[in-house]
C-alpha cells in the first residue's frame, strides 16, 4: 500500500539545493571577493548533510514494509536498479557535459584516470586523500556518489532498525566505525587527510543518513501522529539548530568538519514538515514549490557545469564582478538559466528515462515501491 505524501520533503529540497548553488556562485570572477566568508555563501555542506537525513528517511518511509521483516536478493537487486535508474541518467549527461569543461580548464588539467571512477559513481569510495578523485569532472556529483553507497547498504539498514534487538547492530556498526576512524587519524595525519576522510569518503557520511532511517521508524511507529503543537517547535528548532551549526562550523573540532553539525537540526525538521501542518510545511507543499523541487535533482547536478561554463567567458571576455548590484544581477542570471535547464532536463530527459528503465521491472511485476518518486518530487 502506497503511504500518504510528504509534499513539504519535496519543496524543502529546492531550499537546499539553492544553498548549495549560493556556495558555488562565487566562482563567477570578482564574486568570491564579495561573497567571502558570508553565511550565505558558505552553507553548501548544510544543503547535502540535510540531504542525506532526507534520504534515509524517506528511503524508510518508503521501503520499510519490504525490508523490515528481512531482504531477499530479488528485491535488493531491484530495489538497486531502480535507484540506479533513478540518479544515473541526469549523472551521466552531466558528466558528459562536464568533460569538455574539465579538458579545457587552465587550473586543473583532467586527469583521464578518474573518468571510470566517475562514470561508475565511486569516487567517494577512495580512501586514499593523496588523489582526491572526486576534485575533477562534476564536483557535486561527489554526494550523488555517497548516495549510491548509501543505497547498496539501504535494505539492510532498514531491516536492522525495525528490530528491537538487530538496531543496536546498526548502532554498534557505525560507533565502531566512528571511533576507529577517529582514532586512525589522530595518529598525525594531516588536516586535509581528516577533511577528506570525514567530508568526502562515503562511508563516513553514513551516520547522516542511519540518523535519517532511525528518524523515519520513530515516525512510522508513531503512525505520523506527531501532534500538530509538537510540529511546530519541532520545525523552528529544527532551523535554529541547522543554523546555529552553519555559524559554529568554522570553529568546529575536526570530527564535525563533514556533516554532523547539521544532523540534529535535520532530525527535527524532517519529521516536522512531514507532518505537513504550519504555514512553513503549507508553504513548502504548495504546486510552484513542488515543482522546484521535483526538479531539484536536476538542478543539483546542473549547476556546477553551467556556472563553470559562465566562468570561462567570464575570463575570455575579461569580465569581472566589482559590486553588489552587479553580483545579485549575475546571481539572478545564472539561477534562472540552471533553473530553466533543470526543468527542461526533467521534463525531457530525466522523467522519461527514468520511466523507460523502470518499466520493464514493471511489466515483470516488481514488488518494488514508486512511491519514493511521489513523495519526494525526485
Amino acid at each position: 500500500m502506497r503511504r500518504p505524501e510528504l509534499p513539504a520533503l519535496t519543496g524543502v529540497r529546492f531550499y537546499a539545493a539553492l544553498a548549495v548553488f549560493l556556495s558555488h556562485v562565487s566562482v563567477i570572477p570578482g564574486m568570491d571577493g564579495l561573497s567571502e566568508d558570508r553565511l550565505p555563501f558558505s552553507v553548501g555542506v548544510v544543503g547535502v548533510s540535510f540531504f542525506f537525513v532526507l534520504s534515509g528517511f524517506i528511503l524508510t518511509y518508503n521501503y520499510a514494509d519490504l525490508f523490515s521483516a528481512g531482504i531477499s536478493g530479488l528485491a535488493w537487486t531491484r530495489f538497486v536498479r531502480d535507484r540506479w535508474a533513478r540518479i544515473y541518467p541526469v549523472h551521466l549527461a552531466t558528466l558528459l557535459l562536464a568533460l569538455p569543461i574539465q579538458i579545457f580548464s587552465p587550473n586543473l588539467p583532467l586527469d583521464w584516470r578518474v573518468v571510470p571512477f566517475h562514470a561508475l559513481l565511486i569516487q567517494c569510495f577512495w580512501p586514499w586523500p593523496k588523489w582526491t578523485v572526486f576534485n575533477y569532472l562534476n564536483v557535486p556529483s561527489w554526494s550523488i556518489s555517497c548516495e549510491w553507497f548509501f543505497y547498496l547498504l539501504a535494505p539492510v539498514a532498514i531491516y536492522l532498525v525495525f528490530g528491537t534487538i538487530r538496531r543496536w547492530i546498526l548502532v554498534a556498526a557505525v560507533v565502531l566505525y566512528a571511533g576507529g576512524l577517529g582514532w586512525l587519524l589522530s595518529q598525525g595525519s594531516s588536516d586535509f587527510a581528516r577533511l577528506y576522510l570525514v567530508s568526502w569518503f562515503a562511508p563516513s557520511r553514513i551516520p547522516e543518513f542511519v540518523v535519517g532511517v532511525f528518524t523515519a521508524r520513530a515516525f512510522l511507529k508513531k503512525g505520523g501522529a506527531i501532534p500538530a503543537k509538537a510540529a511546530g517547535p519541532m520545525r523552528i528548532a529544527g532551523i535554529l539548530l541547522v543554523i546555529a551549526g552553519a555559524v559554529y562550523r568554522k570553529f568546529a573540532p575536526w570530527p564535525l568538519w563533514g556533516g554532523l553539525l547539521y544532523v540534529p537540526g535535520s532530525a527535527l525538521l524532517i519529521p516536522g514538515l512531514a507532518k505537513g501542518s504550519g504555514v512553513f510545511a503549507r508553504h513548502l507543499g504548495r504546486p510552484w514549490l513542488k515543482r522546484l523541487g521535483a526538479a531539484s535533482f536536476s538542478f543539483y547536478l546542473l549547476q556546477a557545469p553551467i556556472l563553470r561554463a559562465a566562468r570561462g567567458v567570464f575570463l575570455l571576455s575579461g569580465l569581472a564582478v566589482h559590486s553588489w548590484i552587479a553580483f545579485w544581477a549575475v546571481a539572478a542570471m545564472m539561477f534562472a538559466i540552471v533553473q530553466v535547464s533543470a526543468f527542461i532536463t526533467h521534463d525531457r530527459y530525466e522523467m522519461p528515462l527514468q520511466k523507460w528503465l523502470r518499466s520493464p521491472r514493471r511489466a515483470a511485476g516488481t514488488p518494488m515501491r514508486s512511491a519514493y518518486a511521489a513523495n519526494t518530487g525526485s
